[in-house]
């Protein structure tokens, strides 16, 4: 069967079946994206991999009493941010949010075609410089947003902030960015 053609409702609805096909293509479908967010939490890849299996045993084994009508993505992303945080609350090892790095952003396909575009090497420091001036929230929101693609309502859940409140972060988010690119390319032209 070819899952690539059905949305995640009718995906859940397989998994829900006892579809272990489709469950490992939900697996291959968001377990990379899981591991970029779980190392913008930690560098211990091993902590990281482990949340990822937590997760989706989890949800296999609860697959009959669970219920996802919209986002198999939403849900994982929302479940497994608990549990990398469970995890490492209990290993005390949480590190800040400033390992979220730049790097790891970059890794996305659109950055990656503006940074092609604009000149490889030049325009990753300067990206990297103005995404070290975001906060620890408003890079883990950018993250959520234009990398995970989830949508505003889905991350402010996940944040535990309003809708409102995460629009405003992001502006400001953006806002801090263009400044630091615009500082960036006006400092370079003196």
């Amino acid at each position: 069967m070819n899952y690539e053609g059905l949305n995640d409702t009718q995906i859940w609805k397989l998994i829900s079946a006892d579809d272990r096909k489709a469950f490992g293509y939900s697996f291959k479908l968001y377990a990379k994206a899981l591991f970029r967010y779980g190392q913008k939490f930690t560098s211990a890849r091993q902590v990281v991999e482990d949340a990822i299996q937590d997760v989706f045993l989890d949800l296999w084994n609860k697959r009959k009493t669970t219920n996802i009508d919209q986002s198999i993505k939403f849900y994982l992303f929302t479940a497994f941010r608990r549990e990398i945080i469970r995890k490492l609350s209990r290993l005390r090892m949480q590190e800040p949010m400033d390992y979220f790095t730049p790097e790891h952003l970059l890794e996305a396909s659109y950055m990656e075609g503006l940074i092609v575009q604009q000149g490889k090497n030049e325009s990753n420091q300067k990206l990297y410089k103005a995404i070290r001036n975001l906060s620890e929230r408003q890079r883990e929101a950018v993250y959520l947003r234009y990398f995970a693609n989830l949508t505003y309502k889905e991350i402010s859940g996940m944040m535990g902030i309003s809708v409102e409140a995460l629009y405003n972060l992001i502006f400001k988010s953006i806002k801090v960015l263009k400044a630091s690119l615009r500082e960036s390319v006006q400092y370079q032209t003196k």
